[in-house]
């Protein structure tokens, strides 16, 4: 999760240290699931060619040394872009996949004749082994999921000096230039300095990594899951049910759009109701998440630290939409508009603190982390909420006394969510199962890429979906003018 094997966390009263460097979390990870050895050439004899059962054997051979060449990578804190370990499993897994999904495809004789064994490396003692090849098909996917989102915290995290040339020693010295009082702006480009050390290339190939990883967890609720027999169902790990599946697909989508509420923060051509609506679909991820994550048992440590990122983040979400809320209302006329903007700004306030709260309880809850660093939005939110909810309080003393404050929090508007990630396509069955004797592909007329026993994806309301999805640093007009009607 960036912190699978981090151990170091700060609070007010100290610092905790182990034997291992801690990670920074841009992206959480709740942590990978690995394969155990099996014997492919033994427990495939007689069902199927002995040169078949080798193949098999080597690809899944493949996949576990990957895997453990990247744990360690984890463990000593050197995984970077591009890093060999994880481009490996990668490829891996998907030369793995054509061949998998032909056992499959081969009928219950052969998709119950072995037992898969995997594990969440961070609960060793939870092993899991089910005598399923949807339960392998399932794990793969889960798995490309979880790399996919710990790509996307590489991505989003800032580059030492060794290797992006930043003088961290010059930055420090420009932020204390850059606050000094006779610089307007110098507080917000001291706080926004690591954020925008960020080049755009970054944030907008990290929205497409999000998207990815969202794409195989869709993949395997709507492919797999439906045609997964109903006792192997009960039997699956909680990494493995519906809706951890789905809060990790939220999760994905949520930070996708946070991302993007960063570009329209930084594009002077954004109104206020892009962001609004930005903000408002933000939420409404982190709420489905949370919902979903809610509803999955799960080992008492890993489940904290897991609610507590959700927590954090759906904190940060609601903050930031009751502000863009609040600046819209206070622009209107209609009655109490000023109260409810002030309302509103003061439930922004309220749900930052709690943010930040929940920020330092995610890092000094096991296994320990660094508290993260604000980053992104909350850079620029994190002094502007405060500042405009006390400079609204007392221009609504002065000027709109007379207005009734209301009872409760105005209501936040809701937003069908613009940004969806296309389901990830499994291959075609490795055509090397069409010389096995007694195998009969059954390719499907709809969708013949796609093995006939997956059921097929529902087709989803595309008419939502915007170049926003493509991460630009800035929204195009005609897509602005849209999402402004729309808002």
């Amino acid at each position: 999760m960036g912190c699978i094997f981090s151990t170091e966390a700060v609070d007010d009263g100290g610092i905790y240290e182990a034997l291992v460097p801690s990670g920074e979390v841009y992206v959480f990870v709740p942590g990978f699931r690995v394969p155990h050895p099996i014997d492919f050439t033994e427990l495939l004899k007689g069902s199927v060619s002995p040169g078949l059962a080798a193949k098999l054997q080597s690809l899944r051979s493949h996949i576990i040394a990957a895997s453990v060449s990247i744990i360690e990578s984890r463990r000593i804190k050197k995984i970077q872009d591009g890093d060999h370990s994880r481009l490996d499993l990668e490829k891996a897994l998907k030369d793995y996949l054509p061949l998998l999904l032909g056992l499959v495809n081969g009928g219950e004789k052969l998709t119950s004749a072995i037992e898969y064994p995997w594990t969440n490396v961070e609960d060793e003692k939870k092993d899991a082994a089910l005598a399923s090849g949807y339960y392998e098909l399932l794990s793969v996917l889960q798995l490309l999921g979880m790399m996919a989102l710990q790509e996307a915290n590489v991505c989003l995290t800032p580059r030492p000096a060794s290797e992006d040339g930043y003088n961290r020693k010059a930055a420090e010295e420009g932020m204390c230039f850059a606050l000094h009082p006779i610089f307007t702006f110098g507080r917000y480009l001291s706080a926004s300095l690591a954020w925008y050390r960020l080049s755009d290339e970054k944030k907008r190939a990290a929205i497409e990594i999000l998207l990815k990883a969202a794409s195989y967890f869709e993949c395997a609720i709507n492919s797999v899951l439906p045609n997964t027999p109903d006792e192997i169902k009960v039997k699956l790990p909680a990494d493995l049910s519906e809706n951890m599946l789905r809060s990790m697909e939220q999760q994905a989508l949520g930070q996708a759009v946070e991302l993007q509420l960063g570009f329209a923060i930084d594009n002077v051509k954004a109104s206020l109701a892009v962001k609004r609506r930005l903000a408002c679909e933000q939420k409404q991820l982190w709420e489905q998440a949370m919902e979903k994550l809610a509803s999955v048992s799960t080992e008492a440590t890993l489940r904290d630290k897991h609610v507590l990122f959700v927590k954090w983040k759906l904190a940060e979400a609601k903050a930031t939409a009751y502000y863009f809320h609040g600046l819209i209302l206070d622009e209107g006329y209609e009655a109490n508009s000023h109260a409810q903007s002030l309302s509103c700004l003061k439930a922004a306030h309220a749900h930052l603190r709690e943010s930040q709260k929940a920020r330092t309880e995610f890092s000094n809850t096991e296994p320990f982390t660094k508290v993260p660093p604000v980053w992104g939005p909350m850079k620029y939110l994190g002094e502007r909420i405060p500042r405009e909810a006390l400079g609204r309080a007392r221009i609504f003393r002065d000027n709109y006394s007379n207005e009734k404050f209301p009872e409760t929090t105005p209501k936040l508007p809701e937003f069908a969510i613009a940004l969806e990630a296309d389901a990830f396509r499994l291959p075609p069955v490795d055509s090397a199962w069409k010389k096995e004797k007694g195998f009969e592909a059954r390719p499907s007329s709809l969708t013949p890429e796609v093995p006939s026993f997956l059921a097929k994806n529902k087709e989803q309301n595309r008419s939502m979906k915007s170049d926003l999805r493509k991460a630009g640093p800035l929204v195009p007009p005609n897509i602005l003018s849209e999402m402004v009607v729309e808002a």
